[in-house]
């Protein structure tokens, strides 16, 4: 079971670290930014951070709302990436409570490793709209096969995309690499096919894609 506390604690503290152009997880915005229909009426951003994306579905979205555990993430987020149509909500998405058939878009990134994923599936299955879309954009444990020569390859493209989008070898400094790892002492993450399985049992029609900079996408419209 999740420590919320522990979670809590270690984004306030990355929500201190400086900011860069380009990591891998923004690198995907643009992408699932075209599975969000135009002009919706309301969309959930799950695990909001400091608000990029939220912000950037503000733009297609008449409302936005966006939750985080953290604190200071939230503080962040209402400085950063304002908006008169974002909501931004510091809280435990398990803990909040919305209407049935209300939501048009549920989106969640480098988050769903951190909630209960059944859960997380069958929430998205009551809360959405008919016609409505999951959005999930998460890490992977490494298993397979493919696993292993999809992010494998990722080495060289992590390196030039550092050197053109942050003028650096590394994504992080030396402190900000010693944060994320001890968060990462934290973090468990579900394989593949696991992910496959919950989702065959609970969204059969969902898209699983890998993504290079060692995520997957789940694209899954009610």
């Amino acid at each position: 079971m999740e420590d919320y506390n522990i979670v809590k604690t270690d984004f306030n503290e990355i929500s201190q670290l400086g900011e860069l152009k380009w990591n891998h997880n923004n690198c995907y915005f643009k992408q699932l930014l075209k599975f969000v229909p135009n002009n919706i009426e309301t969309c959930l951003d799950i695990g909001c951070g400091k608000g990029e994306l939220s912000f950037m579905l503000s733009q297609k979205s008449k409302s936005v709302i966006a939750v985080d555990v953290a604190d200071k993430m939230i503080e962040k987020a209402k400085v950063l990436h304002a908006n008169n149509n974002i909501k931004y909500i510091c809280g435990n998405i398990l803990d909040m409570k919305f209407e049935n058939n209300s939501i048009d878009v549920i989106i969640t990134t480098a988050t769903a490793h951190h909630l209960p994923y059944e859960w997380l599936l069958c929430f998205a299955k009551d809360k959405l709209k008919e016609g409505g879309k999951l959005i999930i954009l998460d890490l992977a444990q490494a298993e397979s096969v493919n696993d292993y020569i999809i992010w494998g390859s990722a080495f060289l493209p992590n390196i030039a995309m550092n050197l053109i989008k942050n003028h650096r070898l590394q994504k992080d400094d030396s402190h900000s690499k010693e944060v994320w790892e001890r968060h990462g002492k934290h973090d468990t993450y579900m394989t593949m096919k696991e992910i496959k399985f919950l989702a065959e049992k609970h969204i059969p029609t969902a898209k699983i894609k890998r993504k290079l900079f060692w995520r997957y996408s789940l694209i899954w419209q009610k």
